[in-house]
């Protein structure tokens, strides 16, 4: 009530004083107020209705019990309904001026010499009845804002459809005072409308559906419009046995995207309850803005499911690659890499059953096939470590810096403690392929002279760091893509065990690749680490 508050005392007692003394006049004055208003602003009777309640003569009516603030509650009360009728405040206050207008030739009769008194005593009344009727349009405003609000929130934050369907259910029926919800979506392939969620209702009726066009829900998604039904116990169109039992009034709004209507938005009220023109948009305004964000939902949803796919899918090659790896492995090593071994054999045999120039030749066939046979052998520990499989996950970091720095003259350093035992082969061959494509980056692009792989466990993950002292990262002329490749193909190893990787690189400052993943140990943490991996430090040219 704050508009009660201005009025002093004396001023409130002056007021009720008018009222009464104008309350026999009342019948003339609303009458000709009422011819008045409708020819000049052309108002209809529910609007007249609304108006007149915020007149001096209703206030006599509360006046006579001594409930002044009684009345300016009727007055936010009807201002809110105003508001909810689309009324300009220019036509409440053309309203309130028109009846001061009609009331004061009765004053002067009436209060002779106080006249003025009494003429500003009406407009005191009249001034304090617009602020409060416009504190009720500010507020009602308000909460249709605050209602498209909350609608936005939960698009942002709702994990799922089905969690946003049930908030923006609730959202309406607070908004509106409702006693109960249901929202029906039509399905992508059907003309059926089928109940996603409902809020209220004693007999939750997910298995109803209905065919576009029939019964009051389905009209509703055939024409597009709002409607509504103002007795739900008796309307042959309500299909729901427990809508019919629990509401009066329903309202239903279509929920439409730019290309069709998705669903129906539904709310009913205990009584019989007409809506009014601003609620009637405001409902339909949250299931334009809810049918937004489901549609949004639905892609999102529909993304993830393809992301989890792709990531399926993904985990399959990389798994098949890992299995092919290993046959191609052992083909060379038990066709290829046997067969070279017995050309070896046969040619140092025949090396000694000749002299002169057919043994040098001979001799360089042998260093070529030396050279074959130890070629393969390191094909070989690429595509499938033996160290891996048979030593775990340490030994075989260990050989690919050693071999790095064999085969570059780059410093190697490996730093491991002796706490880590034999992880599971998932986690062991995706970090293994980690540190072997980043020592490969060293050697081909880093143009770096130390290399360090730190590995540690703790808290139940193991932590890996690949750091050099080359030129960074850099992309290639001409491609946006550099080492991209090979560095989401680490993303993509780690991601799948729900891991993370790190990678930050500077000009001139080397590369730094972190990656984090659960560790999973093996049963029985496999094999006994060699006594130097007891030593947790290692350096590959010692």
């Amino acid at each position: 009530m704050p508009a009660v508050l201005p009025l002093k005392e004396s001023s409130r007692d002056l007021i009720v004083e008018v009222a009464k003394a104008l309350e026999p006049y009342f019948p003339d004055i609303t009458a000709a107020w009422r011819e008045k208003l409708t020819a000049e602003l052309g108002l209809d009777g529910r609007t007249l209705g609304a108006l007149e309640r915020l007149n001096v003569s209703t206030g006599c009516s509360y006046f006579n019990h001594g409930n002044l603030a009684g009345f300016f509650e009727n007055l936010t009360y009807f201002g809110n309904r105003l508001a909810k009728l689309q009324i300009d405040t220019r036509a409440v206050a053309r309203s309130l001026e028109l009846y001061q207008a009609l009331c004061e030739p009765y004053l002067g009769s009436l209060f002779g010499d106080r006249l003025t008194a009494s003429k500003a005593a009406l407009e005191m009344l009249a001034a304090a009845t617009f602020q409060t009727v416009s504190g009720a349009y500010f507020d009602a405003k308000t909460s249709e804002s605050a209602a498209l609000l909350s609608v936005l929130e939960a698009e942002l934050s709702a994990p799922d459809l089905s969690a946003l369907l049930q908030r923006v259910l609730e959202i309406t029926i607070t908004t509106f005072g409702a006693a109960n919800g249901v929202v029906l979506l039509r399905d992508p392939d059907s003309d059926l409308l089928r109940v996603t969620t409902s809020v209220g209702l004693e007999e939750q009726p997910e298995n109803l559906t209905i065919r576009v066009g029939q019964g009051f829900s389905g009209g509703v998604a055939l024409t597009g419009e709002p409607d509504l039904v103002l007795d739900a116990a008796h309307d042959e169109r309500i299909y729901s046995p427990a809508l019919r039992r629990t509401a009066s009034s329903i309202w239903a709004v279509p929920m439409k995207t730019a290309e069709a209507t998705i669903g129906v938005l539904m709310i009913g009220f205990s009584k019989p309850y007409e809506w009014l023109p601003t609620e009637r948009e405001l409902l339909r305004a949250i299931a334009d803005r809810s049918a937004l964000a489901i549609d949004r939902a639905r892609v999102n949803e529909a993304l993830r499911e393809r992301e989890a796919r792709i990531a399926e899918l993904s985990a399959h090659l990389l798994r098949v690659q890992e299995q092919e790896r290993r046959r191609i492995s052992r083909e060379l090593h038990d066709e290829t890499g046997q067969e070279l071994m017995v050309i070896r054999l046969y040619l140092g045999m025949l090396e000694n059953t000749v002299k002169g120039t057919p043994r040098l030749k001979i001799r360089e066939t042998l260093d070529v096939v030396d050279r074959t046979i130890e070629g393969i052998r390191r094909i070989i520990a690429r595509l499938s470590p033996v160290l891996l499989q048979e030593l775990g996950l340490v030994a075989a970091i260990r050989k690919a810096a050693k071999d790095l720095a064999r085969d570059t003259g780059i410093k190697a350093r490996v730093a491991v403690p002796g706490s880590i035992g034999r992880l599971s082969p998932e986690v062991e061959a995706a970090v293994y392929r980690v540190v072997q494509e980043a020592l490969h980056n060293v050697a081909k692009h880093a143009h770096a002279h130390a290399v360090t792989v730190e590995m540690s466990q703790r808290n139940g993950e193991l932590h890996l760091l690949v750091e050099d002292d080359g030129i960074g990262i850099q992309a290639k002329a001409g491609s946006s893509r550099g080492r991209s490749f090979g560095l989401a193909g680490i993303r993509e190893r780690i991601g799948m065990l729900g891991g993370r990787v790190r990678i930050s690189s500077g000009r001139g400052k080397g590369a730094r690749i972190e990656v984090t993943v659960p560790a999973g140990h093996a049963n029985g943490h496999g094999l006994a680490l060699a006594a130097a991996a007891q030593q947790g430090g290692w350096n590959a040219q010692d």
